[in-house]
């Protein structure tokens, strides 16, 4: 698993931290998803990430490198204040980068302005599962690319992405999203997968 490596291109500019009014209901959820190891760290490199929408171009998202952290401070999110999946950029503002899958998520946010959190997860466990039981799917390409951002458009293309806020990322070893109309769907949905895994 390789993770951790921003690909898109991004305009930062380092500020204040962010208000706690701005991440602390992304802070719960991740918590019981760090509990759960669906966020945490691999060789070194962390992996999960987490996103609620402010408004139609903007959201705030866990910071870059954090999923070896219990718990997040307001010095470990991001705004993103801009973004545009066509030209592959980001503009971003706080005291850390975003994730390197923030125009992942930017790229379902457009999918519907319905959706309003994102959670990207690992688990070869799950991920093994949804392969085996035909979930959707994006096609083998690297995380964070234009290809996964094209693959994202494409599996939603057909439907309305709230009718199955969920898929596996095939050419991302252990990766999945879920999504939902608020921070509690996506949970939601996440958990879903593991109930029926386990059912």
């Amino acid at each position: 698993m390789i993770d951790g490596i921003i690909k898109y291109n991004f305009d930062f500019q380092a500020s204040k931290p962010l208000e706690k009014k701005l991440w602390e209901k992304i802070e719960a959820v991740r918590e019981r998803l760090f509990a759960l190891q669906l966020i945490g760290v691999k060789n070194g490199i962390g992996y999960g990430n987490i996103s609620e929408r402010l408004n139609t171009n903007s959201f705030v998202i866990t910071g870059t490198q954090t999923g070896d952290l219990s718990s997040l401070k307001h010095e470990h999110y991001s705004l993103i204040e801009a973004y545009n999946d066509e030209s592959f950029f980001l503009k971003s503002s706080g005291a850390i980068k975003p994730s390197s899958e923030a125009l992942t998520h930017g790229t379902i946010y457009n999918l519907s302005e319905e959706i309003g959190a994102v959670i990207h997860v690992h688990s070869k466990i799950l991920w093994d599962f949804m392969l085996k039981e035909n979930y959707k799917k994006t096609e083998d390409v690297p995380y964070g690319s234009t290809e996964m951002i094209e693959e994202v458009k494409r599996i939603y293309q057909d439907i309305n992405p709230l009718e199955n806020p969920k898929f596996v990322m095939s050419g991302h070893e252990e990766g999945i999203i879920s999504f939902g109309k608020n921070l509690k769907e996506a949970e939601f949905a996440l958990l879903e997968i593991i109930a029926r895994k386990n059912s």
